[in-house]
C-alpha cells in the first residue's frame, strides 16, 4: 500500500510544521530564561557567547538569536562578547557598600599611592572612591569632593584640607552635583582626578546616573593633570547607560584582577594606563567575622 504524502494532504503537512515551530519556541523561551538565571547566579554578571553556547549545546547562532530577542525586550545589555543583565533600579549607597568590598579596597589601596605630600586632589564621589579617601597618606594635601562618604572619611584626617562641593544633594548615591560644583571647580587646577564610574566604556567614556553627574564628572576630568579611573571589573565594556563623560587622550585605570583581557585592551586603544590590584584576603575575612558578630 502506498504511504500518503505531504502533497496529498497539505493541510496535515502544515499542521506538522507549525507543531514543530511550537516546540522550537517553547524551548527557545525555556533556553532565554534560563541564560537570564544563569546571568543572576554568575559572580561577574556577564557571560560571553561561548560559554552560552557550551553551556546549553547550541549554536553560535542560535545563543545570538537568543541574545537579540533578550535584548529586544531590554533584559540584558550586550557587552563585547557578551552579555549582562540591564539593571531596571539603581541600588542604595548601602547596598553597593556590601557589594565586590575586597576588590573595592584594593583598588582604593593601589590608586591612593599616586598621590606625593602637598597635592591637590579631586575624589568623586562612590564607593569605591570611598576607598581612595580611606588610603590617602601622603600629609598636606587638599581634597575637592562631592561624595558624603568620602568627607566623612577625610574629616577625620588631620593631613587633609577637606574643600566640599556645593549643590544639590543625591540621596540614593550621596552625591553632591550641580552648577555650584561645577562654579567652584573652574577655579580650580588639580594634581588628580580620582573618578568613579557605573560603567567603563572604550568609545563612550565614564556613566552616569543623570546629567548631573555626567556634567560634574566632565568637569572633574578637564580640571585635573591626571585622570584616574578607579572601577571594578564588572563596570568595564558595558554600554547600558545614558549619560557619559568623555575621556582624556591619556588617563589611568585602576581596577581588579578579574578584569577581562580584551576589555583591557580596548581601553589600552584608547589612551588607558591600567593598573591592576589585588585583593588581601584577610578583607574578606574581617568582613565575614564582623557578620557573625551578635
Amino acid at each position: 500500500m502506498t504511504q500518503p504524502t505531504d502533497a496529498d494532504d497539505p493541510e496535515g503537512a502544515d499542521d506538522a510544521r507549525d507543531t514543530v515551530a511550537r516546540r522550537r519556541d517553547v524551548r527557545g523561551a525555556r533556553r532565554r530564561e534560563q541564560i537570564l538565571h544563569l546571568l543572576q547566579t554568575v559572580e561577574s554578571g556577564s557571560l560571553s557567547v561561548e560559554e552560552i553556547a557550551d553551556r546549553f549545546g547550541v549554536s553560535f547562532a542560535t545563543v545570538r538569536r537568543d541574545l537579540s530577542r533578550l535584548h529586544q525586550d531590554r533584559h540584558i545589555t550586550r557587552t563585547y562578547g557578551g552579555v549582562a543583565l540591564t539593571s531596571p533600579t539603581e541600588q542604595s549607597i548601602h547596598q553597593r557598600h556590601l557589594e565586590f568590598t575586597r576588590e573595592k579596597d584594593a583598588i582604593g589601596r593601589l590608586a591612593a599611592e599616586l598621590v606625593a605630600d602637598g597635592a591637590l586632589v579631586i575624589v568623586d564621589a562612590g564607593t569605591t572612591t570611598e576607598f581612595v579617601a580611606r588610603y590617602l597618606e601622603a600629609e598636606d594635601i587638599t581634597v575637592f569632593t562631592n561624595g558624603i562618604g568620602a568627607i566623612n572619611i577625610l574629616m577625620r584626617k588631620e593631613d587633609v584640607s577637606v574643600v566640599v562641593l556645593g549643590g544639590r544633594l543625591r540621596r540614593v548615591n550621596e552625591t553632591i552635583s550641580g552648577a555650584e560644583a561645577e562654579g567652584m571647580l573652574r577655579s580650580v587646577v588639580a594634581d588628580y582626578a580620582f573618578v568613579g564610574a557605573d560603567a567603563v566604556h572604550p568609545e563612550y567614556g565614564v556613566a552616569s546616573r543623570t546629567l548631573e553627574q555626567s556634567r560634574l564628572k566632565t568637569l572633574m576630568m578637564q580640571r585635573a593633570r591626571q585622570t584616574v579611573v578607579v572601577a571594578d571589573h564588572r563596570k568595564l565594556g558595558t554600554d547600558q547607560f545614558s549619560y557619559w563623560s568623555a575621556l582624556p587622550a591619556q588617563w589611568r585605570l585602576v581596577t581588579d584582577e578579574d578584569a577581562d583581557p580584551i576589555h583591557l585592551d580596548r581601553l589600552r586603544h584608547v589612551g588607558a594606563h591600567i593598573d591592576i590590584a589585588h585583593p588581601l584576603r584577610a578583607v574578606t575575612d574581617t568582613a565575614d567575622q564582623k557578620g557573625n558578630q551578635p
